[in-house]
């Protein structure tokens, strides 16, 4: 059982438009931002609820909460996010990030090899993009360039899909995401599910993700 708030989606009834619009606009803050909670968060709805994190729990209790990069990647994993925003290192500028609006492409795709007790679990996801900002100046509309910028979104959310799925099963040993359905499809019969012991032997899980993300153009300039 798990209950989470409604950041970062179309339909939800938020005052905050997008996921990486935490207090100051500025890219260093926005990535600081990504690791708070929902009691640290300014973060509002209409009826002044908080409107970020999830609270995770096992066997009925309580066994942790997510920050906000890690309810991005529950959400999208679970199909529940219609679009949101990430700050991702710029390719061509040290030091720097990009606003990048992402928009799943598609179901995210499951399978799960459970041929030996340790399960291997892969993921694969797509994404279309948009730079969400940058300059008048910008070069950011050359093909390699973007190519570049949809690389760097691929690194960076991989990452975090799995620093976020790691933490599910070693740190709360919770199948949050509900592989486990996906899991019972490898067995002939309910017994044979049931010995696999799939909550057990989800803390000992090995995972696998591929991202494709193609950055098509910037969202708030026009070539000169």
């Amino acid at each position: 059982m798990q209950s989470y708030g409604g950041i970062n989606k179309d339909n939800s009834k938020t005052n905050s438009a997008e996921a990486s619009d935490f207090g100051d606009n500025s890219n260093n803050d926005s990535q600081k931002d990504y690791n708070i909670k929902a009691n640290d968060s300014s973060v509002e709805g209409e009826n002044k609820i908080e409107n970020i994190g999830v609270a995770v729990f096992k066997d009925d209790k309580l066994v942790g909460e997510l920050n906000a990069l890690d309810t991005m990647a529950f959400l999208s994993i679970r199909n529940k996010v219609d679009r949101f925003l990430v700050s991702v290192p710029d390719p061509i500028s040290n030091n720097e990030y990009l606003d990048i609006y992402l928009t799943p492409k598609g179901s995210t795709n499951i399978t799960i090899d459970t041929s030996t007790t340790s399960p291997y679990i892969k993921i694969k996801c797509e994404f279309t993009a948009q730079i969400y900002s940058m300059s008048e100046d910008s070069k950011y509309l050359s093909n390699d360039v973007l190519d570049a910028v949809s690389n760097s979104c691929n690194t960076y959310l991989e990452s975090m899909f799995l620093d976020y799925l790691y933490k599910s099963s070693k740190d709360f040993k919770s199948d949050i995401n509900g592989f486990g359905n996906f899991a019972a499809q490898n067995f002939t019969t309910t017994e044979e599910y049931n010995n696999y012991n799939w909550l057990e032997s989800y803390k000992d899980a090995f995972f696998d993700v591929q991202v494709d993300t193609s950055v098509k153009s910037g969202m708030l300039i026009n070539e000169t």
